[in-house]
């Protein structure tokens, strides 16, 4: 009866160890867990290597720290859950489980070294977890752990690669040096005698310097801003490619370009790339997120903080690139999406006004520019690639803004909609070729006999109809192929050379009060029905165009197609 218990208990253990075991998801992640617990003991650096010996592969990671004396062995080495780290903000491995992540990989055997208080041990730890303890003579300064795998040589330059890039992926900006060396092959091995001594010291100096996996705490952006509060620093930049970072102590919690990790905050920061060193910063149990305490929401306020730094210095740099034309299309990409993501004041007059576009004609243009015209057209306007028009809309006055894709994406978020309310409408960015056209105008004089004719009916027809409000003509649009696949007519100013293209619009002036032309495309297949049956009754041609002019164009009332009757009816007499 007496063994139950006991037995229960040990099997109960060994199931806790087996779970602290496989909690990583990748076993090699193990290394991390000893490089945390080698800078708890204080160790100046870290040295990882790896050395093939047949077909089994030997992991050695060495520190020179505190080292470990047999009470420790004991009560926190080899015994689960017990660490002298509990409370300590400054340790990062606080659980006491870094050692047996070890056995993730599934190593034939692991042999320690390490001293302390002059006393030196040697510990064997078996593939079945159980492990003897040897008492040694020779001094051991700091702890050295080797792991030994068997596995096939085709695979172990695959497993060294992994090794070295979770080594660095965890240990980027550790605060000691941590090197890591490959001596799996020959190619690795020291170099060999030189007639030049100091040459080959260079060598030796060159390659070691290329093993150290970890760096300084810096971020690549363009653009940044390094912004500190308390113990917490941030580096807060731009990015094509955002990714966010959690660092305590230099090791890393977790570094992704995966915005579930920003939380509410990802709305706002999702578009940035930062890195935040913090010594209060937690990793979960599993070692895969940050814990999401006070400490977390500390930080998070102070990338919010580094944000507004991080846009006045954006918006100042977009506004230098534009000035010089140089990088424009870049920094407005940039700012479109800080404005995107940010509560940027749309109606912010500082922003507004800002010089942050050049038109197509080269002058500087506000965004403000942009939006009272696009309120007008119910459209920002790009460039067409037809430089005629282009320029005729130029020379018009209006504001057509080079077709880029820093360009559409700063209008469209800074000037992409307007109104207010139910009234709120989008504004889409239009090429200058859907809302205008640049026709031929064609007078009476390059006009055929019956073209001539039918023009001179219609004439008569609308300014008895609609007065000297309306001037007609007819117009060229590109030929036949290009003309039929026009409307049957545009409208614009009465002395204009561009026409608006057809469109529902929401405000527009009375028809009475509104002098116009309305151009006739003369290959449209409409027309040229009418064309074709006023040779038989131009008069009946000149009425049934007129009144689908009019009609389709919305812009008369009753009265004018009760003066356009009486004046067809008068004709046919």
């Amino acid at each position: 009866m007496a063994e139950t218990p006991l037995g229960t208990t040990r099997e109960l253990a060994d199931q806790a160890l087996t779970n602290l075991v496989n909690q990583f998801a990748r076993p090699l992640d193990f290394l991390r867990e000893l490089v945390q617990n080698s800078i708890d003991a204080g160790t100046p650096r870290i040295e990882v290597w790896v050395r093939r010996a047949d077909d089994v592969l030997e992991v050695h990671v060495d520190d020179f720290g505190d080292g470990m004396d047999e009470a420790i062995i004991d009560d926190q080495l080899t015994r689960l859950f017990s660490s002298t780290k509990e409370g300590d903000l400054t340790k990062i491995g606080k659980f006491g489980i870094g050692f047996t992540s070890i056995f993730a990989i599934e190593p034939d055997a692991v042999l320690l070294h390490t001293g302390r208080h002059g006393e030196s041990w040697e510990l064997l730890f078996h593939q079945d977890r159980s492990f003897e303890k040897v008492r040694l003579d020779t001094p051991v300064d700091g702890t050295r752990i080797t792991l030994f795998k068997r596995m096939d040589p085709e695979d172990m330059p695959g497993f060294v690669r992994e090794a070295r890039w979770v080594l660095q992926y965890w240990c980027e900006h550790s605060g000691i040096p941590i090197t890591f060396h490959d001596r799996s092959d020959a190619g690795d091995a020291e170099p060999q005698d030189q007639a030049d001594v100091f040459a080959a010291f260079e060598d030796l100096v060159a390659a070691s310097a290329s093993r150290q996996v970890n760096g300084p705490f810096a971020l690549r952006s363009p653009l940044q801003v390094d912004h500190r509060v308390d113990d917490i620093r941030v580096l807060l930049g731009v990015a094509d490619t955002p990714s966010y970072g959690f660092y305590n102590g230099g090791l890393t919690l977790v570094n992704t370009e995966n915005p579930e990790v920003l939380g509410p905050h990802a709305g706002r920061l999702g578009h940035l790339a930062f890195k935040i060193r913090c010594d209060a910063l937690e990793h979960t149990l599993t070692r895969d997120n940050v814990l999401r305490d006070a400490h977390w929401e500390a930080a998070m306020a102070a990338v919010e903080q580094a944000a507004v730094k991080l846009r006045l210095a954006l918006l100042d740099r977009a506004t230098d690139a534009v000035a010089q034309g140089r990088d424009d299309d870049l920094w407005l990409g940039h700012l479109a999406a800080e404005c995107a993501g940010s509560d940027l004041p749309d109606y912010d007059d500082a922003f507004m006004d800002r010089l942050l576009v050049r038109d197509l004609g080269g002058q500087l243009r506000s965004l403000q520019d942009v939006r009272d015209q696009a309120e007008d057209l119910d459209a920002v306007l790009l460039a067409s690639g037809e430089e005629a028009l282009d320029q005729a809309l130029v020379a018009e006055g209006l504001v057509v803004l080079p077709d880029r894709p820093g360009v559409r994406d700063l209008v469209r978020a800074v000037v992409g909609s307007t109104g207010f309310g139910p009234f709120r409408q989008d504004m889409p960015a239009l090429s200058a070729q859907a809302l205008f056209v640049l026709p031929q105008l064609l007078d009476l004089e390059r006009l055929s006999d019956v073209e001539a004719r039918l023009l001179v009916a219609l004439r008569q027809l609308f300014k008895a109809a609609c007065s000297r409000r309306v001037k007609l003509a007819f117009g060229d649009f590109g030929g036949p192929s290009a003309g039929r696949r026009e409307a049957l007519f545009v409208e614009g100013p009465a002395d204009g050379r561009v026409f608006e293209r057809p469109r529902g619009r929401q405000l527009r002036l009375p028809a009475r009060v509104r002098r116009r032309c309305i151009l006739v495309n003369r290959h449209h297949d409409y027309f040229q029905l009418q064309l074709a049956a006023s040779v038989d009754d131009l008069h009946l041609a000149a009425f049934s165009l007129a009144q689908v002019l009019l009609t389709d164009e919305e812009a008369e009332g009753e009265r004018t197609f009760v003066k356009l009757a009486a004046a067809a009816i008068q004709g046919l007499a």
